[in-house]
């Protein structure tokens, strides 16, 4: 097998540690990573000092690059998604009908079992839907909601393994049963779309749900018999580390920047997964799009929208939210690629596989400029030749490292 060094890097590692150093790949494998400079004999590419992280991975990809995972092919979207450093995403519906949701899945499957080598790995597929109350379904159609009962959740995971995350919204009728059956079935399980109060959020979390999805996009809260505001799902899962993942959506419109920071110092960056909820527009201008039931919605100032200007989905792609989160933050980027490395492969047990520069790991990694671009890309060791990072966000000269 091959064997290369990657020298002359600042190594943002993935879990919050960085120094001057390079990796031994073998294959399309991390043999060794070293501190200072390489002086053997191996072929060397220098990377001038540029931090080399982890490729990133995305969590929630409903679609992107005017394409949708329902109605076209994902390999299109991994494909462009790899070109900007995301070298592994995971596929996402809301509520569906049965027969969209094999679709996604027989995609998903396809994807993965590709021996191609130009687009981003497929995970697998997360079902934020079928499985929440018909009136908190968001942009989804509530006519597809589905109650959480022991033969809807057997068809569930009868799914296999491309089925990798399921939502199960608190305060639905039998939720922590679905959530227990799911749990034996090895399905990492989610809590999004509730109004749930806390006790009943809080028996879903002892039932065995693990993530908390898009945080502070689920419900407004409740008022108590006294008129005080009532504990969110979002309150619960700040408060209970069995949650061990939160993800959050950081487009600008769907998380504000005064929440983010509340996240971060409630749970540190070892908690937090950033993902986009990406819509068919995200990487793509301002304008229309078709959802996959042929509603009409528009992309404007970074999410999808209603003609009535209701959120719909994020319309940014996942570098683009790495950069706000830095922006509204400040924390070092070192620090923060947990967000979109280790702390989404760890959150569907992946992290042995990837999103950390650490022996045995795959030798999927990128290289960033100082306004945090991607600039190189490998992917299983191989580099990737046609870099192209969509950027709408833009980050200030030295703000990225104002606290490296």
């Amino acid at each position: 097998m091959k064997r290369q060094v990657l020298d002359n890097a600042r190594l943002w590692i993935g879990d919050g540690q960085a120094f001057d150093g390079y990796l031994v790949l073998v294959g399309d494998t991390i043999e060794a990573v070293c501190r200072g400079r390489y002086a053997g004999p191996m072929p060397t590419t220098d990377l001038g000092g540029a931090p080399l992280s982890p490729g990133m991975i995305d969590l929630m990809v409903l679609g992107g690059f005017n394409r949708s995972i329902v109605r076209d092919d994902p390999m299109d979207i991994a494909r462009e998604y790899l070109r900007m450093g995301v070298t592994a995403c995971q596929l996402c519906t809301g509520t569906l009908p049965w027969e969209s949701m094999q679709k996604v899945v027989d995609n998903a499957v396809r994807c993965h079992d590709t021996t191609a080598t130009d687009a981003a790995r497929m995970l697998g597929v997360y079902f934020e839907g079928p499985f929440q109350h018909p009136e908190l379904t968001g942009a989804s159609l509530k006519e597809y909601a589905r109650p959480a009962n022991a033969e809807n959740i057997q068809r569930m995971i009868g799914f296999g393994s491309a089925v990798t995350m399921v939502n199960i919204s608190p305060g639905i009728d039998g939720d922590a049963a679905a959530i227990a059956q799911l749990t034996r079935a090895g399905k990492t399980v989610s809590m999004a779309h509730s109004n749930a109060p806390s006790e009943r959020v809080e028996a879903c979390i002892d039932a065995g749900t693990t993530v908390l999805g898009h945080v502070w996009d689920n419900n407004s809260g409740l008022l108590g018999d006294s008129g005080v505001q009532q504990p969110t799902i979002e309150h619960v899962a700040l408060t209970d580390t069995r949650v061990r993942f939160i993800h959050m959506i950081c487009d600008g419109s769907h998380v504000h920047p005064v929440m983010m920071r509340l996240v971060l110092r409630c749970r540190g960056t070892e908690g937090i997964c950033l993902v986009t909820d990406a819509v068919p527009r995200a990487g793509c201008p301002d304008g229309p799009y078709i959802w996959d039931d042929g509603r009409p919605f528009y992309k404007k100032g970074g999410v999808g929208r209603t003609d009535k200007h209701h959120l719909t989905g994020s319309a940014l792609l996942l570098p683009d939210h790495f950069r706000n989160f830095v922006r509204h933050t400040r924390l070092a980027p070192e620090q923060a690629v947990r967000t979109v490395t280790l702390n989404p492969a760890a959150s569907i047990g992946q992290s042995h596989r990837m999103g950390l520069l650490a022996p045995g790991r795959l030798a999927d990694v990128v290289t960033w400029d100082e306004q945090l671009k991607i600039k190189r890309v490998w992917r299983g060791g191989r580099e990737i030749t046609n870099v192209s990072d969509y950027a709408e966000v833009s980050v200030k000269d030295g703000m990225a490292f104002a606290n490296a």
